[in-house]
C-alpha cells in the first residue's frame, strides 16, 4: 500500500509517471523534486499515509529515488 500511494504521490508532484517506470531515478538530480515538492511530499505522507515525518529527520540522500523513500517509510510504518 505505501510504495503504490508514494508512487501515485510523486507522480502527482513531479507531474510525471516517468517515477513509476524508473522509481531509482534521482528525484532532486534530474530535477523533478525540488524543495518545495518535498514540502508537498511531506504533507501528502502525513495527510493520506497518516505517517507523521519531519525533514529535519533525514538526510536529502534518504529521499533521492521513491525507493529510499518507499523503504523509509515502510520501515518507520514497521
Amino acid at each position: 500500500m505505501i510504495r503504490e500511494k508514494i508512487l501515485d504521490i510523486l507522480t502527482d508532484i513531479c507531474g510525471t509517471d516517468e517515477i513509476k517506470r524508473n522509481p531509482d531515478q534521482e528525484l532532486f538530480k534530474s530535477g523533478l523534486m525540488d524543495s518545495f515538492g518535498i514540502i508537498e511530499l511531506f504533507v501528502a505522507i502525513q495527510e493520506q499515509l497518516a505517517i507523521e515525518v519531519a525533514p529535519t529527520e533525514m538526510e536529502r540522500e534518504e529521499w533521492e529515488t521513491a525507493n529510499k523513500i518507499i523503504a523509509y517509510l515502510e520501515e518507520r510504518k514497521g
